[in-house]
């Protein structure tokens, strides 16, 4: 029995022996097994690093694009309401180590570095606003060129005993040379010394006027006008003549019943232009029809849509009309203007640019069939005797010693498509004063109201003030 017991006992305690050495070994397999989960090989943790650092590369020029287009600095959006990509790029060049990239210091912190070719290209690529186009021309014009007595005084010289006009336009001819192509009407005919040099109301000036416009950089001027027979047929044609001479084209009449408009290519773009008068002062009454039709150019509908037309077929990229029409010293355009100008335009026209008012009139911008086209119905006096404080009685005198130069700015593009980029004015007043008990006359450009330049003087600034904001207050912007 007592052996019995031994054994029993001795047999437990072996297998409480062999229980605690497989529960510690289990515990320590588990232990194990646990260190293994928490500290992988540095072999097995490379594959992983790689492939995550490859999308995070292909995804930070889209992450940087966005953070750059959102979340713009302060100050830049405060300062300038640019679009805000570009406030991004503006604010990266203040310092110069980012120049070179402008993304650079926002992708710094954001995640991993971009490779090299990466940091060289854009995230999104952006096309230019205004590509270069295949031709570019600037087109001015002004409106009447007039010789009143006081301009014939001014111009003439006693000792010499001969007529110059350069001094006139003397300040504007720096603008006028720049424009490829510059336009005016011709308000006055050059018959001859023989007839003798007169004013309003019969118009006869020295042919050196029209040196002196060609000098001032004009290329064309329109003979279409209320003043163009005030010596005649043969005034009319010898200052067509004249023009001619002097290397300038003539356009709304003619010598012999051809070329009453023109065809001109200039830098690579077509130009038609197109003149006509809605009045002759009853000169154009002692006309036969036959020479009505051979050598003027009148207002008529039918054979204007009819000119338009043409010009096209021969190609015109741009068609200009010049035009003389409305009211004398009325500040707003007609209904017989307004009409006729929305009919100018849809038959084709895209600049109509008026005169004969002696005041300028509003300028506008029209869409037609989603293009812009531009009106001006008066550009009032370039040159003239008119002045404020004269004794004839007509209304809106301060207006008459105005004008303005339109510059126009056209472009073809490369699939010649052509446009009018620009518009821009330069307000003009024509200055008077004495030298001598002479009287000299100065055209005054004035690029913005407040200018300095030896022409200007105590006296004249604040009627070249008031010049401006009359001319400018009424024309036409590009949107």
């Amino acid at each position: 029995m007592n052996k019995s017991k031994r054994l029993f006992k001795y047999t437990f305690i072996v297998l409480s022996i062999m229980c605690c050495l497989l529960l510690g070994s289990t515990s320590i397999i588990y232990a194990l097994s646990g260190l293994n989960n928490t500290a992988t090989p540095a072999a097995e943790t490379e594959l992983p690093q790689n492939s995550t650092a490859q999308v995070s590369t292909a995804e930070a020029p889209a992450d940087t694009a966005k953070i750059s287009s959102e979340q713009p600095p302060a100050d830049s959006v405060e300062s300038d309401p640019a679009p805000a990509a570009d406030t991004a790029v503006q604010s990266s060049s203040d310092s110069p180590a980012d120049k070179t990239n402008p993304s650079v210091k926002e992708t710094t912190n954001q995640g991993p570095s971009k490779k090299p070719e990466e940091e060289q290209t854009p995230s999104t690529p952006t096309k230019p606003e205004d590509p270069t186009p295949a031709a570019s021309i600037t087109i001015s014009a002004v409106g009447d060129v007039m010789a009143h007595q006081s301009n014939l005084n001014n111009a003439y010289s006693p000792k010499k005993g001969t007529y110059d006009f350069t001094g006139f336009l003397e300040y504007v001819k720096p603008y006028l040379t720049e424009s490829d192509l510059t336009i005016g009407n011709f308000e006055t005919v050059t018959a001859g010394a023989a007839l003798g040099y007169t004013s309003f109301p019969s118009f006869n000036t020295p042919d050196s006027i029209l040196t002196a416009l060609a000098d001032a950089g004009f290329d064309i001027l329109s003979t279409a006008n209320n003043h163009c027979l005030d010596r005649g047929i043969n005034g009319l044609t010898r200052t067509i003549q004249k023009i001619t001479q002097n290397k300038m084209i003539n356009v709304g009449s003619s010598t012999d019943g051809k070329n009453k408009y023109v065809l001109k290519d200039v830098k690579g773009i077509k130009l038609g232009i197109l003149a006509y008068s809605d009045l002759y002062n009853g000169n154009d009454r002692k006309l036969s029809a036959a020479q009505k039709a051979k050598y003027l150019n009148p207002v008529n509908e039918a054979q204007i849509q009819k000119d338009i037309k043409a010009a096209r077929a021969g190609k015109a990229d741009v068609v200009i009309v010049v035009v003389h029409w409305g009211n004398e010293y009325n500040r707003e355009p007609s209904s017989r203007q307004t009409a006729l100008a929305k009919k100018m335009l849809s038959w084709g026209a895209d600049v109509i640019l008026g005169s004969h008012p002696h005041v300028i009139q509003k300028s506008e911008i029209v869409k037609v069939n989603g293009k812009d086209k531009f009106i001006i119905y008066s550009m009032g006096n370039f040159i003239s005797g008119y002045r404020r404080i004269d004794k004839s009685n007509r209304p809106n005198k301060i207006y008459t010693e105005d004008g303005v130069i339109v510059n126009l700015q056209i472009d073809k593009d490369l699939d010649n498509r052509v446009i009018i980029r620009n518009v821009n004015y330069i307000p003009t007043w024509v200055d008077k004063y004495y030298v001598n008990n002479r009287p000299v006359f100065k055209i005054i450009p004035i690029p913005a109201p407040e200018i300095s330049g030896e022409y200007v003087t105590d006296y004249n600034r604040p009627f070249i003030k008031q010049s401006y904001k009359n001319t400018m207050g009424i024309m036409a912007k590009m949107r």
